[in-house]
């Protein structure tokens, strides 16, 4: 092994989250999936930071699906802060499907915010990946609730917009 694919190996081993964040993780992910928000809430707000530090598959999804809860609980701007963070994580690693699901769900918390320029915005950057995604033939596994990690991902409904404590579309 030369001494560059070393030294990015032992960068990419010295970058990764503890074993006990990827725990949290998946039991918010499994919380989430049950419809338990709040408590999901909690622990992905507790391992966000980590996962982002160690640049893990997961910070995505868990920005996801930490706005998805923020807006249930009606906290619009930590929404719209992890709603973009996990639409620019997502960005970084080329997910079409996250950046789909990101942009979706962003385009429902802007309605909901009344701030119908920035929906419209989402909307059109929105419809572009999803024509990305149908000429790849990827638009099934999005539409499923997945990333291209397989990570689940939950949707904010249309209704989302109106009323702040309706119901959420769990995917996953």
């Amino acid at each position: 092994m030369d001494a560059l694919r070393m030294w990015s190996h032992l960068l990419h081993q010295a970058n990764q989250p503890s074993d006990e964040t990827l725990l949290l993780y998946r039991q918010a992910t499994d919380l989430n999936a049950v419809g338990r928000w709040e408590q999901a809430a909690s622990i992905l707000e507790g391992c966000v930071s980590e996962l982002e530090k160690a640049d893990a598959p997961q910070a995505a999804p868990a920005n996801h699906n930490l706005a998805v809860v923020l807006q249930q609980r009606g906290d619009r701007d930590g929404a719209i802060f992890h709603c973009v963070r996990s639409v620019f994580l997502y960005e970084q690693v080329e997910d079409l499907g996250g950046m789909f699901a990101g942009l979706r769900n962003l385009i429902v918390i802007h309605r909901s915010r009344e701030e119908n320029r920035l929906a419209m915005a989402a909307q059109h950057q929105a419809a572009r990946v999803r024509e990305l995604l149908i000429a790849r033939g990827d638009l099934a596994r999005v539409e499923e609730g997945r990333d291209r990690y397989g990570e689940p991902l939950v949707l904010l409904g249309m209704q989302q917009a109106k009323a702040p404590r309706a119901e959420l579309t769990a995917v996953g």
